[in-house]
């Protein structure tokens, strides 16, 4: 698949940058969270027991990813409302404001980049949308 991608148009080359940059934000984020989660006195074993539940369902996704496969593109939006979900609860959990609305906000991120991406590149390759 990825030998029919030369040259590739500059706006599917931003996209797909987008969506990588706001997928591995994302695992920043959760990454972020554990820090803080450490620092505020959760004993490590827990803290990495929330970021593991966090971040394996996102990492089964990485080698997709890395080969372009516009199916686990797809795929990863579908997870992503899931994480949208949890981001909104989080977002209305009091103390936790700032980390659901910046939560919330790369879940956004990353569906639109990805769902953009697919789109465009679709249309880069001559496939229909509905196929």
């Amino acid at each position: 698949m990825t030998s029919s991608w030369h040259p590739v148009p500059p706006s599917v080359n931003r996209a797909r940058q987008a969506a990588l940059a706001s997928y591995f934000g994302l695992l920043g984020l959760f990454v972020g969270k554990m820090i803080v989660n450490l620092f505020s006195g959760m004993p490590l074993s827990v803290a990495i027991f929330f970021w593991l539940f966090a971040t394996l369902p996102l990492s089964i996704f990485i080698p997709g990813l890395r080969k372009n496969n516009l199916r686990t593109y797809a795929w990863l939006c579908f997870l992503i409302l899931m994480y949208f979900l949890h981001a909104v609860e989080q977002a209305f959990t009091p103390g936790n404001l700032f980390y659901g609305l910046l939560y919330s906000l790369m879940c956004t991120a990353v569906f639109c980049s990805s769902v953009a991406y697919i789109r465009l590149a679709k249309k880069h390759l001559g496939l229909r949308l509905l196929s």
